[in-house]
């Protein structure tokens, strides 16, 4: 999940947070994929305000801790991202990753093997399925958008 709609201008872009729109939007795309986000177990978040607050509104509508996690911050390569998932119980998944531009949509992406052909705007949810987490090894079920 990309995180919510967050504000322009903060002292640092680690510390900018969500509107009272993205709120809003992250609520309804939960709404909206209710049962499906009802199976996650495991909820990663970046570090940054606005992810941290993306994911909270998640784990209180399904009861979940957060755990935050270096890995996810923009600009960090994907491939650690696999590293780490890699590193992952099978019984904690499925995993709700909240995180930032271009990680999010670079995962998305090269996992389905779509090249730049799956957008993640802000509040955008994928949900992908795979035997390995592997560049090209991934099917996405379905993508939702803000509503």
């Amino acid at each position: 999940m990309r995180h919510g709609r967050a504000e322009p201008i903060s002292k640092s872009d680690e510390t900018r947070a969500l509107t009272e729109d993205g709120r809003e939007q992250v609520a309804a795309v939960c709404k909206e994929r209710a049962s499906e986000l009802a199976q996650v177990k495991t909820i990663w978040a970046s570090p940054f305000v606005r992810t941290r607050q993306t994911a909270k509104i998640v784990a209180d509508i399904f009861d979940l801790p957060v755990e935050i996690n270096e890995v996810l911050t923009g600009d960090t390569p994907a491939q650690a991202v696999l590293d780490a998932l890699a590193e992952v119980d099978e019984k904690d998944f499925p995993v709700l990753l909240v995180s930032h531009q271009p990680l999010v949509g670079t995962l998305v992406n090269r996992l389905c093997g779509s090249a730049e052909e799956l957008p993640m705007g802000t509040s955008t949810l994928a949900c992908l399925s795979a035997d390995v987490w592997a560049w090209d090894c991934a099917e996405l079920e379905w993508l939702q958008h803000k509503p």
